[in-house]
């Protein structure tokens, strides 16, 4: 992996600040209907999956912050970034494409209609979540592996 894409480590801290309340308002959005009013478009939109609506762009928001905050975290600048951290940051991005796309199989078999929408909406953030967790947890058993 190609340090020069790395953003500066201040990124994994706006990353925190950006991802939390994004979150937060992500889930508001999706299980308890939550919309703020001023993201409302004045016209109608109509297809096949959705009686006229007016479009609200709340969960946009959420999703888009969600995703940026994921990237910031996961692609931040460690302070001491050094071989090492980018052969853990290359095996944990393997690790999580792979694990994904089994995560996304099994989905696929097991989950039918209109819910399988929901696991593809979630699948896009599951390779950064993956990403993010097993590269953290290969750094904090390596820097114990250094103390003990």
């Amino acid at each position: 992996m190609n340090s020069k894409l790395l953003l500066p480590g201040s990124f994994k801290k706006w990353g925190i600040l950006l991802l939390v309340p994004s979150l937060a308002l992500g889930i508001l959005v999706r299980f308890f209907d939550f919309r703020f009013d001023f993201l409302t478009v004045p016209w109608k939109v109509s297809n096949e999956l959705f009686e006229d609506e007016n479009l609200n762009f709340t969960d946009e928001i959420a999703l888009t912050g969600i995703i940026l905050g994921l990237i910031f975290i996961a692609f931040s600048r460690e302070k001491n970034e050094d071989e090492f951290i980018n052969r853990t940051r290359l095996e944990s991005l393997q690790w999580a494409v792979l694990i994904n796309y089994g995560l996304l199989i099994v989905a696929t078999w097991l989950v039918h209609g209109l819910s399988y929408i929901d696991v593809m909406m979630y699948n896009m953030l599951t390779v950064l979540i993956i990403f993010i967790i097993r590269f953290h947890v290969a750094l904090s058993r390596n820097n114990k592996s250094l103390t003990d």
